[in-house]
């Protein structure tokens, strides 16, 4: 189960949520279950890099959910989907993302304790929580 986070500007309005957490489709599982099914969740870099890992090991596990970063840089959040491959407890692979704007790579943020960041509109730093939006998601 996971959590969805509703920002809104106060200066423009614009508004938008953030996933944490695993969903219906997006959790952990051995890496060979998931490559049987037929809908691809992953962006195509990810599952193409898990059929080559795949090929090269058996018994890879995958811990997949959605996580919320921030750019140190430009302050905007984005929400993906981070992927972990392991081996046993040896980490094989682990997703790293990058800004859209200035590809300064972007930091996992504690959502919980953050109350503003740049609106990814505006860019003023008026983009804040609103609680009253907090959901849960299966």
């Amino acid at each position: 189960m996971g959590h969805a986070y509703s920002y809104r500007c106060d200066h423009c309005g614009f508004s938008e949520s953030f996933n944490q957490g695993h969903g219906f489709q997006v959790h952990s599982q051995l890496v060979s279950d998931y490559l049987k099914q037929q809908t691809r969740i992953f962006h195509y870099k990810t599952h193409n890099l898990l059929c080559k890992l795949a090929q090269q090991q058996t018994g890879l596990h995958l811990k997949a959910g959605f996580q919320i970063y921030k750019c140190p840089q430009c302050k905007t959040l984005y929400d993906k989907v981070e992927v972990c491959v392991y081996d046993e407890d040896k980490i094989v692979h682990k997703s790293e993302f990058r800004c859209k704007d200035c590809k300064t790579r972007l930091k996992l943020t504690n959502i919980h304790r953050l109350k503003k960041a740049i609106c990814p509109r505006c860019r003023q730093r008026t983009f804040h929580r609103n609680y009253a939006q907090h959901e849960l998601f299966p």
